[in-house]
């Protein structure tokens, strides 16, 4: 949090300064992982800052739509950090006076689910809860705007890795991580994938799975989203300089 904290800050600047949107779709990473890709929540979230509610409109026209199929590994909420981290920078950067709900989401699935085969059902089942909360949307006509809580390149000893990172290996992860992010800023979900799978997910992007949804989410037909890159940063985890990379991006 320490290192993350002023990163969040730059993305979080821009909630502030924009419109007020009806609901937040927040994807969280899910540590864990889950068996079937997706899990929602119709529960509130407490935090320091006081209650943030759920959407109601959109947990019930996807309940409608789908049934418990999203609904089926729910008690993850309970164990996982990375979604409810986010609310009290959210409650923060929206002050007082303005209300707002979320749609809470955690995600957990691998690049090669866009591979098909031994990964066509669960590639199936991402596809369903990107059109079922893309219908949602439409339906209940509500302005929504989508924060993924993910983090990117894992590397060290804590993480896998055989040696500790060096002051080469740790610029040229960065370099690789600038240039996947180049896919993530031209809002090509399929391309972010494919990069990832190039390199054998060897740097081990944990977040990919959030930011794939977020892509897929703001992918349109129409005039398309253009992503900036505002901050990017490391975290030191461990006397072995094991490390974690993570950036704000804002879409407009």
């Amino acid at each position: 949090m320490k290192e993350a904290g002023p990163i969040y800050a730059w993305g979080y600047k821009e909630v502030r300064e924009g419109q007020t949107p009806d609901v937040f779709i927040v994807l969280g990473t899910c540590h864990a992982g889950l068996e079937g890709g997706i899990a929602f929540t119709d529960k509130d979230f407490d935090t320091p800052f006081g209650r943030v509610p759920v959407n109601r409109p959109l947990v019930e026209f996807i309940r409608k739509e789908t049934g418990d199929t999203f609904f089926q590994e729910e008690l993850a909420h309970v164990r996982e950090h990375s979604l409810e981290l986010q609310l009290p920078f959210l409650q923060h950067a929206m002050g007082e006076g303005r209300a707002f709900t979320i749609l809470p989401v955690l995600c957990s699935f691998p690049p090669a689910t866009l591979t098909g085969g031994e990964f066509q059902s669960l590639f199936e089942r991402v596809d369903q809860f990107i059109a079922v909360t893309k219908r949602a949307i439409e339906s209940t006509k509500q302005q929504v705007c989508v924060i993924a809580s993910a983090n990117l390149a894992h590397i060290g000893i804590r993480y896998g890795d055989q040696k500790p990172p060096t002051d080469y290996s740790f610029h040229k992860c960065m370099q690789t991580d600038l240039e996947m992010l180049k896919k993530v800023e031209e809002t090509d979900p399929e391309g972010f994938a494919e990069f990832i799978l190039k390199e054998g997910d060897h740097r081990k992007i944990l977040g990919f799975s959030a930011i794939f949804s977020l892509l897929k989410l703001l992918k349109r037909d129409e005039i398309p989203l253009k992503g900036q890159v505002l901050r990017y940063d490391r975290g030191i985890t461990d006397q072995f300089n094991s490390t974690v990379t993570y950036a704000s991006i804002v879409f407009v």
